[in-house]
């Protein structure tokens, strides 16, 4: 399964890029946008830690971060968190328009207990115009882009049209500037997942009309995965361990978005080989009510992880990373 892998990267990388460029990429810090919904859910702070300790190592870098859904509390949290991890100038975006309304255990307590600079979400630029300023500044074939939550910023990126920004339509310039998309969402090779269907018309146009390599971690993946409890032997005044305390007590949860995270900055160029295999040659069917189905075919362009190190394994890695997020205050 490592040839897949190696297979499906070099047939999500750009036309232009020679092998050279790509050897230059590896090492390089991955640029990356996450959009998240996090909310009523806490595995998306546990995404967020991760994403800011792969960052503290040189691994990735945040060019923006975007809520996609409507929690007055979300965005404030979101904030007090990279304000946390010493990342308080990255960009944030809100969505604008209908979008899921979710409550939060934690949100409002983790912007209330700790400092940021935000005072309100509707100060917040709408995330898919954000996300075009972002991608219109960086080099073509760069961006890596991660979604954590409903898909209705991503639908609404895809349907913006030439601004300031830049002369593109939404679906060009993603085109151009996104090498791929990880996407944490739907069930395979069927089902109905949160994600997906808490805005199945935003999943059906965005997955359907996304026109870089798309590669799902799909919700058999991280529900195996359980972490919380090792936030246990963290720093006490951490806001991802006050988040899953909150959340359910440091019990054991599953790790959804993590996985989404820590494939798009270690896995695209193969280096999570060991971990998990990845089943392309085909793509994923969404109907407007959010319910996915795979469908093999000739298509490279989208691929979803299949299980192949045991679950323990990848908490480990997970657990840690959360861990290494939160020492650094």
């Amino acid at each position: 399964m490592r040839k897949l892998t190696l297979m499906f990267v070099l047939l999500s990388c750009p036309a232009v890029m020679t092998c050279g460029e790509l050897s230059a990429a590896q090492s390089a810090p991955v640029p990356v946008i996450l959009d998240t919904d996090m909310g009523s859910d806490v595995d998306d702070v546990g995404a967020v830690a991760v994403l800011h300790a792969l960052a503290n190592r040189g691994e990735a870098r945040i060019l923006a971060m975007g809520v996609s859904i409507k929690n007055e509390w979300t965005p404030l949290c979101l904030d007090a968190l990279n304000a946390y991890f010493h990342r308080p100038e990255i960009p944030l975006g809100v969505v604008k328009g209908p979008a899921l309304r979710d409550s939060s255990k934690y949100a409002r307590l983790i912007a209330q207990e700790y400092p940021h600079t935000l005072q309100t979400a509707a100060s917040l630029p709408d995330a898919a115009l954000l996300y075009r300023k972002i991608l219109a500044r960086q080099p073509d074939g760069s961006v890596v882009m991660i979604s954590i939550g409903t898909l209705t910023n991503l639908r609404n990126l895809l349907q913006t049209q030439a601004d300031e920004s830049s002369p593109l339509s939404g679906v060009e310039l993603v085109k151009q500037k996104v090498r791929a998309w990880v996407c944490m969402g739907g069930k395979f090779p069927k089902g109905r997942e949160f994600n997906l269907v808490s805005d199945g018309p935003a999943s059906a146009f965005a997955i359907r009309h996304w026109p870089t390599p798309i590669v799902f971690s799909g919700h058999e993946i991280g529900n195996a995965i359980m972490t919380g409890p090792g936030l246990k032997k963290g720093a006490a005044a951490s806001p991802v361990r006050r988040a899953f305390e909150l959340y359910n007590g440091l019990t054991p949860r599953p790790s959804y978005d993590q996985t989404a995270v820590l494939y798009a900055v270690r896995g695209l160029d193969g280096g999570l080989a060991d971990i998990w295999s990845v089943k392309s040659h085909g793509s994923l069917d969404v109907a407007n009510d959010g319910s996915d189905v795979w469908r093999d075919s000739k298509d490279h362009r989208q691929a979803y992880l299949v299980e192949k190190a045991p679950p323990s394994t990848v908490a480990k890695i997970i657990e840690d990373l959360m861990l290494r997020a939160a020492a650094r205050k």
